[in-house]
């Protein structure tokens, strides 16, 4: 009944969304000079014109409505005055009398595959200061242009094309122009826009997304990176958070995160709520699910690879953003034709304003924490607390070309969360406050150096470093305890990979990285005293080769790469052979499977639930080949795939194993919670994708169903449900646009997480005098199942000629369900100080808006 009770919500949500009626704002019929027109627009839109007075004496023309856009308002009077309207720049416009030698043009670019248009494309005219953007019908429109000028027309993925002016001279209906995606991008791509706009799959399995392309999804207001991959099938968090992504039954910690090829220890900002990475400077995500390209290793499951553009910017442009949890800039700055830099920063608003969804996030995040989890009153004083929390991200790029052949790139990334929180308590005669605190902070650099020595040979070096703290000291004012405790990894590595394009455009990459990883977690407590320093370094060297090759016209292709890791300290080599095979069956069908080894020496472990104030109770450890052992893994997959006409159906089963996983790292809030041994857990699943797109819409139905079993020899029983065996999951959403609006509901519904209870709601025994529940089998119950409807909005609109004005909205659980995360039991003292079982039911986020306000330029 539920299943259906959210049916229902969503399609009153979408239903309630889409009935755009034909609204037409006519302008007002009265009669005005010119010359008062073009003083309201000089003010309305901060321009200024240039023309001789016996131009525009004596003209008189209907009441424009100044509500449209600049470059329609200028269109409209260069047809009903007869005058040129030319751009001198951006705010200068002279007005003259026609001349021949200029005129209007206008187009429309489309996906020369799809046929679906292009918004964003940038076209100019070379050697003058015109330019345009093309929207989100594709169109695009310029006055006054010099007859025969060069334009070029550019976007992000496509062939840049340079035409004539006069092959676009205005007419009715414009002409259209298709775009073809590059060579290289073209000859990888099976599957183009999944969902939306900017989602594309890769020959070797690798899934695209493109940030500056992306469409509009349910329920965020700017392309957050690591909510978009949750779109996909077999990618879930299950307690709402990037920071536990689950990618085919995966632990999050078993996911490798790459910043421009940099690992990262931490993703997200709010302590998981949303993702730590810039979406402005971040230009596309390569995700891989199955059959990863041998360059990549440290992971037992997914890879997820940002990157941050790679090319010089070749005009000035950047933005402001002000939403309801942070605010931020980013800026494009070419120093000159060999030297660009990207600069972005985010903060969090708490500093000015507190708004409901800060309350929201806040409360959801430290839900159950020692930071809410306060008593106000006591029998002999009064108890207080007060929290401040902030965040903040900065990230730089610098690209230095000095030859045609050569490219050196700096990058810098600095992440952090930062957690005070002040306890004071007060009796008539005294008072007494303590403050603890929570920081979580990363810092990664790079240095790297593209070198192409021929047309078809490249080569690249990175050496970089990258640095991750958490660090928590909890102050009790009660007993005068003080607890510090803190975990830090250092990497440092070097990269070195090379290329070879050769015979049919097969591809020959190798290479070798080294790396060190030094992990550090200190316990410090003075009452009674306890101090436990454990210090650890792991170095590994890594060789990797890897080909593509193309068969049959490109029918056939195949990605075989072989992975070696050597780690001197336990003298041990692992080889892990991948490889990825997409056959194109004709007529819009192919087929595709894909194997891999993997494997991972850095993993996470929970001691106690109350660790780090039980925010981030999560601590990183290196294998030691002792008890934590290198993880490995293995996985097949077989997959269908049929693109044609607009719709868009894939399918796909997989098998994975992954070995040397031991109970601390699984988050067990069970009988488990203590035990520490060492296993395994075997996923299959299923993952069903359709998509079907018209016109302005597109609708998705994505569903996954996995089968989660852990298996630990040691216990009784030996296997048992994994933690994250959550068997359905289920999207469905469409998005629309319409003019400068765009619209997207859905709703995401997905089987309850396992769950472990008590024998009885009395079920305690007392062992070496400590209370202690007794528990059923692990993980044999599943809680209520999840469902939430979110909706987002965007609205796109012209400042001025250059300056482009975005409003989104959003609203995460439209409906208001009260979602159960998880749920686990403690026992407390009752009023007759006996002791009892007590139920902690983890909620979900309430409804949640968030609107947000960006400004480009």
């Amino acid at each position: 009944m539920k299943i259906k009770t959210g049916g229902i919500s969503l399609l009153f949500i979408i239903f309630m969304l889409f009935p755009f009626g034909n609204q037409v704002c006519n302008a007002q019929e009265k009669k005005q000079t010119l010359l008062f027109v073009l003083e309201q627009l000089e003010e309305l839109f901060e321009i200024r014109f240039s023309y001789a007075s016996q131009d525009i004496d004596n003209i008189e023309i209907n009441t424009p409505n100044y509500n449209n856009t600049l470059p329609f308002l200028l269109e409209e009077l260069n047809n009903i005055t007869g005058l040129q309207f030319r751009f001198i720049d951006g705010r200068y416009i002279t007005i003259t009398k026609y001349e021949e030698g200029f005129i209007d043009i206008c187009g429309i670019l489309i996906d020369a595959e799809t046929l679906f248009p292009l918004e964003g494309a940038t076209i100019q005219i070379l050697e003058t200061n015109q330019s345009a953007i093309s929207n989100s019908s594709g169109n695009f429109m310029m006055i006054s242009v010099p007859k025969n000028a060069t334009l070029q027309i550019s976007y992000l993925g496509y062939n840049t094309i340079r035409k004539t002016s006069d092959t676009f001279q205005k007419s009715n209906p414009c002409i259209s122009l298709k775009l073809k995606l590059e060579i290289s991008e073209l000859q990888d791509v099976v599957l183009q826009n999944i969902f939306a706009k900017g989602i594309q799959k890769k020959k070797d399995g690798a899934i695209l997304l493109n940030t500056e392309n992306f469409g509009n999804l349910p329920g965020l207001t700017e392309p957050d990176v690591l909510s978009m991959i949750q779109a996909l099938p077999g990618i879930i968090s299950a307690d709402e958070t990037v920071s536990n992504i689950s990618i085919r039954g995966g632990t999050t910690d078993e996911n490798l995160i790459l910043w421009d090829d940099i690992r990262m220890f931490q993703n997200g900002h709010f302590f998981g709520l949303i993702t730590a990475f810039n979406p402005y400077l971040t230009q596309k995500i390569t995700l891989y699910k199955n059959g990863t390209n041998a360059r990549y290793g440290e992971s037992v499951s997914g890879v997820v690879a940002m990157n941050s553009a790679n090319d010089i910017p070749e005009n000035f442009s950047g933005g402001i953003q002000l939403n309801m949890i942070n605010t931020g800039a980013f800026a494009e700055i070419p120093l000159s034709k060999k030297l660009g830099i990207y600069v972005s920063g985010r903060r969090s608003v708490i500093d000015f304003i507190e708004t409901p969804t800060y309350n929201q996030f806040f409360n959801r995040i430290f839900q159950n924490t020692e930071v809410t989890n306060l008593q106000n009153t006591t029998g002999t004083g009064i108890f207080s607390a007060q929290e401040d929390f902030s965040f903040y991200d900065i990230s730089f790029k610098a690209i230095y070309r000095p030859s045609n052949k050569d490219s050196f790139h700096f990058n810098f990334l600095n992440i952090d969360n930062l957690l005070n929180f002040t306890e004071t308590f007060a009796t008539e005669a005294t008072q007494n406050s303590e403050t603890s605190n929570l920081n979580q902070n990363s810092i990664a650099g790079g240095i790297s150096w593209n070198r192409k020595w021929l047309d078809n040979i490249r080569t690249n070096v990175l050496i970089y470093s990258t640095h991750y703290i958490l660090d928590a000291s909890n102050l009790d004012v009660f007993s005068n305890q003080q607890i510090f405790q803190s975990n830090e990894v250092l990497e440092t590595g070097i990269k070195l990979d090379a290329s070879l394009l050769w015979a049919n455009n097969n591809t020959f990459t190798s290479g070798y990285q080294f790396i060190e990883t030094g992990i550090s977690n200190t316990q410090d407590v003075n009452i009674p005293r306890f101090r436990s320093f454990v210090k650890e370094v792991l170095r590994n060297h890594s060789f990797f080769v890897s080909n593509t090759f193309d068969f049959f016209s490109s029918k056939t292709s195949i990605t075989a790469g072989l992975r070696t890791n050597y780690f001197p300290k336990f003298s041990k080599f692992l080889i892990e052979p991948r490889l990825n095979v997409h056959q194109k069956l004709g007529n819009g069908f192919s087929i595709e499977a894909a194997i891999e080894q993997k494997s991972q020496s850095v993993t996470q472990r929970i001691d106690l639930q109350s660790d780090f104030l039980g925010v981030e109770k999560r601590r990183w450890v290196l294998a030691n080949e002792d008890n934590v052992p290198i993880e490995t893994s293995t996985q097949y997959s077989l997959g269908f795939l049929y693109q044609k006409n607009n719709w868009l159906l894939q399918f796909e089963g997989f098998l994975k194993k992954v070995d040397g996983i031991t109970t601390a790292n699984q988050g067990f809030q069970n009988q488990l919670q203590f035990v520490r041994t060492i296993g395994s857990y075997e996923a299959s699943g299923i993952e069903f994708i359709l998509n079907k797109k018209h016109k302005n819409w597109s609708t998705w139905l994505s569903y996954t169903y996995t089968n989660l079993d852990y298996t630990f020899n040691e216990l009784i029983p030996s296997s048992f449900p994994h933690n994250t065996n959550i068997p359905h999951q289920a999207t469905l959403a469409t998005s629309y646009t319409w003019n400068k609006i765009k619209i997207s509901s859905g709703l995401n519904w997905h089987s309850g997480k396992p769950n472990t209870v008590p024998i009885n709601e009395n079920a305690i025994e007392i062992i070496n005098s400590i209370p202690t529940i007794q528990y059923a089998s692990p993980n044999q119950e599943q809680l209520d199942d999840y469902y939430r409807v979110d909706i987002s909005a965007e609205y796109e609109f012209f400042i001025s000629n250059k300056i482009i004005g975005k409003i989104n909205a959003a609203l995460l659980n439209a409906t208001d369900r009260k979602n159960i995360l998880n749920t686990y039991y403690v026992i407390e003292e009752n009023n007759s100080m006996e002791p009892t079982i007590n139920q902690i039911d983890q909620l979900s986020l309430g409804i949640t808006p968030n609107i947000s306000l960006q400004i480009l330029f």
